[in-house]
């Protein structure tokens, strides 16, 4: 029995997609702890590292394209059928750029900086709360958390803002205009991680505002 088969079986129309939601999150939590880990101990020589964000990837696709099947099969939903889609897209987004970040430093060798690793460890902690306001959405019946989740989110991504600043700074210093153009595009990548978190948690914030 495929997967979407053992969710109509056994799950309530309304409540399949809050058991995806979680299973994504929780998804990235790993995906995002892992990247964190991995760069602590770069190796520009091992791309295991790279193997394992490309596979979180793929499951993550596989996880947002069910949603769209349940989508499209499902009349009843806990909440907008336009908040729903934007969540899950949302959501895969932070995984395929975290993959992309992966992918550029090991395409372009880039030496490891300890802005790396600043914004990684904030990623991370975005995708915990990401999943904390997902675990309080359901059935809406802990909005105040939510809400706390997201403005921890948001602050993140003011932090990830000032790390990238100060990143691009000490790069330039380096006057090496091949380690600018490498380190430069790895952290924006980075950033743009942090960027996406915000953007997920803007469509809860909106969704408990629409509905708690």
């Amino acid at each position: 029995m495929g997967i979407g088969n053992i969710f109509r079986a056994f799950q309530p129309k309304d409540k399949i997609f809050f058991v995806l939601f979680e299973q994504v999150a929780d998804k990235l939590i790993d995906m995002s702890k892992e990247f964190h880990e991995g760069i602590k101990d770069f190796d520009i020589n091992d791309d295991t590292l790279l193997k394992k964000m490309s596979d979180y990837e793929h499951q993550m696709d596989d996880l947002t394209h069910e949603i769209f099947v349940q989508l499209g099969e499902n009349f009843i939903t806990p909440f907008d059928r336009e908040d729903i889609n934007y969540l899950a897209a949302g959501l895969d987004d932070i995984a395929d750029y975290l993959f992309a970040s992966a992918k550029y430093i090991y395409l372009y060798k880039s030496p490891e900086v300890k802005q790396y690793s600043e914004l990684s460890l904030l990623i991370y902690k975005s995708c915990v709360e990401i999943q904390n306001a997902i675990k309080n959405l359901k059935e809406f019946a802990n909005p105040k958390e939510v809400k706390e989740s997201c403005i921890k989110i948001n602050s993140f991504e003011n932090i990830a803002d000032d790390v990238l600043s100060q990143g691009i700074v000490d790069v330039f210093e380096s006057n090496d205009p091949i380690k600018i153009i490498k380190v430069k595009s790895v952290l924006e990548y980075l950033e743009i991680v942090t960027d996406k978190a915000e953007d997920v948690a803007n469509t809860i914030e909106n969704i408990v505002i629409k509905y708690a």
